[in-house]
């Protein structure tokens, strides 16, 4: 089957998800031609996705200072080059369309009629009941409609009622083990909050260590904070020993910090209403804390004083969308629903 497969580029959750069902795909003998969309991903993402795969600016939000900012989000769109790839037809027609919020994919396969498939957290908010912020209506037409997908096959930490799968989470996540616990070690990624705020901020805090990830070539230390280039294999070594995560609200790695028992702290991105609407299911299902306003001192310390969560221990959703993008993705998606959350622990 020749599948062709588009994922978003902002932050690093959609790739984090979507490079091991791309390589097992590949494995089980497909043809999966990848677009990736938005910022330039690093070259270590590139080399893991393997070709073929072609890079496009796409449509993305900009952000400053943890709040999204409209008017330069629209000044930095580029509506005819995303137009003109839209239209662009790919070589060889696919079998199917695979989107990991990815919107030329997603736009190409409605205009040629293709069938596709969106797979990610966002395509949970096609169905009712999923909690969900308040947001004016710009917001919401845009979360609904940059990447349509005419089989939303959306993942969440609960089903609510709806045909809704657990989390994906990486196969090298779920290896990790947890044997030595560093409680005082405290694991930061808040990719759009400025280090001149942030640092000064946790220094406060001289009980605990605080890696805090970042995009910055070098590292270096500032008294208990250490500042560390983005790397995904040293994020994971900490991430097996932290004792507790502050980042944005992002699915991804909460969906992490969820299934492994970590205590995650989330700061919503302000205007960003998929954060948003994460920090109202955390808050509902009681598996986080959520600092908003901007993140503050008393919310680090009020967050540092709970105790871990039980790990969700969620199944091998990534094994189960293979094995269902495999066969046509045929199954209902009701069914493939019942099917993983009847395997989560009682």
């Amino acid at each position: 089957m020749r599948i062709l497969y588009g994922v978003q580029t902002t932050g690093h959750g959609h790739l984090v998800r979507s490079t091991p069902i791309i390589r097992q795909l590949r494995g089980r003998g497909h043809q999966v031609d990848v677009l990736l969309s938005g910022p330039p991903p690093d070259a270590a993402w590139l080399e893991r996705i393997g070709p073929p795969v072609s890079t496009r600016p796409g449509l993305t939000f900009a952000a400053d200072g943890g709040r999204i900012h409209y008017l330069k989000t629209a000044w930095q769109a580029r509506p005819l080059a995303f137009l003109r790839d839209v239209y662009r037809s790919p070589p060889d027609r696919p079998d199917l369309v695979v989107t990991d919020y990815e919107p030329i994919t997603a736009w190409l396969a409605r205009r040629q009629g293709l069938r596709s498939v969106g797979i990610g957290h966002l395509y949970a908010f096609a169905w009712p009941g999923v909690p969900r912020a308040r947001g004016n209506l710009v917001t919401r037409q845009v979360m609904d409609w940059f990447a349509p997908a005419s089989l939303p096959a959306g993942a969440h930490w609960n089903r609510f009622g709806a045909p809704i799968l657990p989390p994906t989470v990486d196969p090298e996540v779920r290896l990790l083990a947890r044997a030595t616990v560093e409680p005082d070690l405290v694991l930061v990624y808040l990719g759009f909050e400025p280090l001149a705020r942030l640092v000064p901020l946790l220094r406060q805090f001289p009980g605990h260590r605080f890696h805090v990830y970042a995009k910055t070539p070098t590292g270096r230390e500032e008294g208990n904070v250490s500042i560390r280039p983005v790397s995904r294999p040293v994020f994971l070594a900490d991430l097996a020993r932290c004792g507790g995560v502050i980042t944005n609200a992002g699915f991804t790695l909460t969906s992490e910090c969820l299934h492994l028992g970590i205590p995650v702290l989330v700061q919503p991105i302000h205007g960003q209403l998929e954060q948003e609407s994460n920090g109202v299911a955390l808050e509902q299902l009681r598996l986080g804390t959520v600092a908003r306003g901007g993140l503050s001192r008393a919310d680090v310390r009020r967050w540092l004083e709970h105790p871990a969560p039980a790990p969700q221990h969620y199944p091998d959703v990534t094994g189960a969308l293979v094995h269902w993008l495999d066969a046509g993705a045929r199954e209902p998606l009701q069914a493939l629903s019942d099917r993983l959350w009847d395997r989560l622990p009682a």
